[in-house]
């Protein structure tokens, strides 16, 4: 039998490997373009992403959020939701 062995990790911070940018999403999920930037500048911005790559629960951050914004949970928890 044989094995393999990977002695090699690879952090794609840089977004070289995959691709990904919530604009993708939200742009099937907002009519206007500049409401879709006014949300993610201010709702789910960056740093909030970014707390979840530190450690912090989907759940959590989707709870906070969708707590200060119930108008947007359902955009929220799409940003968690549709991520592939």
């Amino acid at each position: 039998m044989s094995t393999t062995r990977f002695d090699t990790v690879v952090f794609d911070l840089g977004g070289v490997l995959v691709d990904w940018n919530p604009r993708y999403l939200y742009r099937q999920l907002f009519d206007d373009e500049a409401a879709m930037e006014r949300f993610l500048a201010d709702v789910c911005t960056s740093r909030w992403n970014e707390r979840q790559d530190e450690g912090r629960s989907w759940a959590e951050a989707i709870a906070e959020l969708s707590a200060a914004y119930p108008q947007h949970a359902a955009l929220i928890a799409a940003y968690r939701e549709r991520w592939y």
